[in-house]
């Protein structure tokens, strides 16, 4: 949901550098990158080849990646990333295909990091799930996605601070070296124990 992808965002540009912060927003100008963030959603409901670029179907009970099952022909959330940060580390890119690339990364790793994007138990991500949460009948997917952010009732920015509160400087080493299918798995692995 939007507020997730914003948050994700606030926090992803308070550990970067300040020259590559700069550059971001250079890129993205005049779009801030909590706007940019939901570019990508925005951008499928006119392009609806890009769906599958959201998620991995990996099954619920698999413990691994399959990539040549699990993103035919590339069309996968792993696949797109790793497509589009070549093209940003593409010094002959132009500035329109770099800006796109990076809507697209900034939001697909939002997407990858959401459990029920990283697993398939038949239910298209929880999407057919039906569930009630707070009183409100709709899906667990929206639940994962909007439901419990707006359970918690903070702002972006003040539920963005209070999570960087809570990053230790292990944490920020562990995922600086992780790579992206390891994002994958671990959000696999929250679906299958909590989600």
């Amino acid at each position: 949901g939007r507020e997730g992808h914003e948050i994700i965002v606030i926090v992803a540009e308070h550990y970067m550098r300040p020259e590559t912060a700069a550059a971001m927003r250079k890129l993205l100008a005049p779009e801030s990158p909590e706007e940019a963030s939901v570019w990508a959603d925005e951008y499928r409901h006119g392009h609806r080849e890009t769906g599958p670029w959201h998620y991995i179907d990996i099954p619920l009970a698999d413990s691994k990646i399959d990539l040549a099952r699990e993103c035919r022909n590339g069309d996968c959330v792993i696949a797109k990333t790793e497509q589009f940060l070549t093209v940003l580390r593409d010094p002959n890119a132009d500035k329109n295909a770099k800006g796109q690339a990076l809507r697209f990364v900034i939001h697909f790793v939002g997407d990858l990091h959401q459990p029920l994007h990283d697993e398939d138990n038949g239910d298209r991500g929880g999407n057919t799930r039906h569930v009630i949460f707070e009183g409100h009948p709709d899906n667990l997917h929206w639940v994962w996605d909007t439901g419990l952010l707006q359970h918690i009732n903070r702002s972006p920015a003040a539920l963005a601070a209070e999570l960087e509160s809570r990053v230790t400087p292990q944490d920020r080493a562990e995922s600086q070296k992780g790579s992206i299918e390891d994002w994958v798995m671990e959000g696999h692995l929250l679906a299958q124990r909590v989600a």
